[in-house]
C-alpha cells in the first residue's frame, strides 16, 4: 500500500506540473494558472512591479490586527542573495515543520536517493537440529503487517515451519526513541510516536470508540490488543439519541485521548449519542520493542509457522550469517516526498537518525543517533553556504519548540539545493499550491495555484510557508514566510500567508 501511494503521488506531480523548472534550464514561464483548476480559466490579475513588492507585503502584515504578532519573511530570486523583501529575515523563529526542508535537503546529499532500508532475517548458527533467527530492523518508517507477512511466507518457501527461537536486533539507533524535547501532551498522539530501529506500522495502533447504553461509558477496542500497554482512565459518556444517527449530538464534546502526565496512561473524555457510528482513535504504541516482536510472531502464525520462544532485544553482529527472508523500504527520494507532501513527523525523525548513524561516533558508549545527525546536518549545511548562526536544531521534524531558525536560512537552503544534483527530486517532493499535498486546498483558482511548490508548517501560535515559486512574468524566486506568537486559528493565519505569496505570483519586470 505504501508504494501505490508513493506511486500515485509521483504520478499526480508529473502529470500535474512539468514546467516548474527553476534551476539549470531557461525557466518556463507559467500560463497563469490556466487549466489546471478543473479545466478552468484563471482570473485576470494584474501584475504588480518588484518595486512595489514591499509596500504591498507590509500593508498587510501592518494591518492593525496583526501588529502584534512576529513577522519573519525573506523573499529573493533563486541564485541571488539580493532581497526582494525582508522582515526581520535574520532573527530566529520557531518554524514548526519547515525543519524538514532542512533534514530532507541533507538526507538526499548526506544518505542518497536510491538507498534503501532493509528489514532482514538471519539464520544463527545451530546444530541443524533447530532452527534460530535473529531479527534485524534498520528504521524503515514503511514496514507494515503485509511486509512482516510476506517475510514469512519468504520462510515458509524456505521449508521454515517451526522455529525454536528467534531473536530481535533493535540497535540500529543509539539513543532515546521518544525525544526528550517534545511536549508531554503530544506524546499520546499518531504523529508522535517512538521512533526505533523496528518500526511496525510507524509505531501506531488504534482504538475503536463506540457507544453503550444512554450514561454509561463508551466503549472501547484495541485494534490489536497484544500491542497495546496503554492503561485506560475511560471518563466517557453515552448521550441520548441523536435525531440523525449519523451525527454526535454532543460535537463540543468528541471524544478524545489525553495523555496522563508521568504515567503509562490514556484519558478517555467526551460524549457520543447512543446511536452515534463508532470513531476511531490512533495513539502511539509504549514499547515499540515489544509491538514489532508480538506482530512478528503472529505474521509467523498465520503462515503455519510454529515459535518456541521468542528472544528480547539485543545488538549482534551479522558478519558470517546467513541472510534467509528480507524486504525492502521504498528508495530515499520517496521517503523524502512523503514526508514533506503529508508533513509526516515519523519519516523526518527516522531520516534524522540515519544521518545520525552515519557519523563515526555513532557505534561509540556516548553515541546518540538524534544528537550526531544534527552535528551532520550541521556540517551539510555549512557546505551548502547557510549560515551556522541562522539556526539551532532539536529534532528533524520540527515538533520541538526548541527549534530555532531564522527565515533566511530556509531561503538560502533553498537557494542552494537549486544547484545541487538532487534538485529535481527535492523541489518535487514538496507540495504544489492548489494540486497536492498539504497545499492541496490552498490557493485554489489563483495564479499562484500550480506555480508554488513550498512546505507548511504549523503549531498553536505558529505556521509557516517556505518554498519556490515561478511567477509567469518573472524570475524564479525563494521565499521563507514565519509567523510566530499569533493567537488566532492556523486556518485563518494561513489565508494572511497566501495572501503574500499570492502578490509574489503577480511579480513582474518593470
Amino acid at each position: 500500500m505504501k508504494k501505490n501511494l508513493f506511486a500515485l503521488h509521483r504520478a499526480i506531480a508529473l502529470c500535474g506540473w512539468l514546467s516548474l523548472q527553476l534551476i539549470g534550464t531557461i525557466p518556463l514561464r507559467a500560463q497563469s494558472s490556466r487549466s489546471i483548476a478543473q479545466g478552468q480559466p484563471a482570473p485576470v490579475t494584474p501584475a504588480i512591479c518588484s518595486s512595489q513588492i514591499s509596500t504591498q507585503i507590509n500593508a498587510i502584515i501592518d494591518r492593525p490586527e496583526l501588529q502584534r504578532y512576529r513577522w519573519g519573511i525573506v523573499v529573493q530570486k533563486v541564485g541571488s542573495a539580493e532581497r526582494l523583501y525582508h522582515r526581520d529575515g535574520d532573527r530566529l523563529f520557531i518554524p514548526a515543520s519547515n525543519v524538514k526542508l532542512i533534514t530532507t535537503a541533507v538526507a538526499l546529499r548526506h544518505l542518497g536517493a536510491a538507498t534503501r532500508l532493509r528489514t532482514s532475517v538471519y539464520q544463527l548458527p545451530s546444530d541443524g537440529t533447530f532452527d534460530d533467527l535473529l531479527v534485524v530492523g534498520r528504521g524503515d518508517p514503511t514496514l507494515t503487517t503485509i511486509g512482516l507477512q510476506s517475510i514469512a511466507q519468504q520462510l515458509k518457501q524456505r521449508g521454515k515451519t517451526h522455529i525454536r527461537l528467534i531473536n530481535f536486533d533493535d540497535g540500529y539507533f543509539r539513543g532515546e526513541v521518544t525525544h526528550p524535547d517534545w511536549e508531554w501532551g503530544d506524546l499520546s498522539t499518531d504523529y508522535a510516536p517512538p521512533i526505533n530501529g523496528l518500526m511496525l506500522d510507524q509505531n501506531v495502533t488504534s482504538l475503536t470508540i463506540s457507544p453503550q447504553e444512554v450514561g454509561k461509558p463508551l466503549r472501547y477496542v484495541w485494534k490489536n490488543f497484544s500491542l497495546n500497554n496503554w492503561l485506560i482512565d475511560n471518563q466517557t459518556m453515552t448521550g441520548v439519541v441523536n435525531e440523525d444517527s449519523n451525527v454526535n449530538s454532543f460535537s463540543s464534546a468528541v471524544p478524545k485521548v489525553i495523555a496522563i502526565f508521568g504515567k503509562p496512561g490514556l484519558r478517555l473524555t467526551g460524549k457520543l449519542a447512543q446511536n452515534a457510528t463508532p470513531i476511531k482513535i490512533d495513539v502511539p504504541v509504549i514499547e515499540p520493542r515489544t509491538s514489532f516482536i508480538d506482530g512478528f510472531r503472529q505474521s509467523l502464525n498465520r503462515a503455519g509457522i510454529t515459535v518456541s520462544y521468542t528472544g528480547g532485544t539485543l545488538h549482534q553482529r551479522t558478519i558470517g550469517l546467513t541472510e534467509i527472508a528480507a524486504i525492502d523500504s521504498p528508495p530515499i527520494s520517496e521517503l523524502v516526498r512523503e514526508t514533506n507532501q503529508t508533513s509526516n513527523n515519523v519519516y523526518a525523525e527516522i531520516l534524522l537518525k540515519l544521518i545520525g548513524k552515519t557519523h563515526p561516533q555513532h557505534d561509540t558508549i556516548a553515541g546518540d543517533a538524534n544528537h550526531l545527525g544534527i552535528e551532520s546536518i550541521k556540517k551539510r549545511l555549512t557546505e551548502l553556504g547557510i549560515n551556522p548562526q541562522a539556526y539551532s536544531l532539536s529534532d528533524g521534524s520540527g515538533l520541538s519548540r526548541h527549534n530555532l531558525v531564522a527565515p533566511s536560512a530556509f531561503t538560502q537552503l533553498l537557494s542552494a539545493m537549486a544547484n545541487t544534483p538532487e534538485s529535481t527530486i527535492y523541489r518535487d517532493s514538496l507540495p504544489i499550491a492548489g494540486m497536492s499535498g498539504s497545499l492541496k486546498n490552498r490557493m485554489k483558482g489563483t495564479i499562484a495555484q500550480g506555480i508554488v511548490r513550498a512546505k507548511t508548517g504549523s503549531m498553536s501560535g505558529v505556521i509557516s510557508l517556505s518554498g519556490y515559486i515561478n511567477p509567469p512574468q518573472y524570475s524564479p524566486l525563494v521565499f521563507s514566510i514565519i509567523l510566530n506568537q499569533h493567537d488566532r486559528s492556523t486556518s485563518s493565519m494561513a489565508k494572511i500567508i497566501d495572501e503574500i505569496v499570492v502578490l509574489l505570483a503577480r511579480l513582474k519586470q518593470c
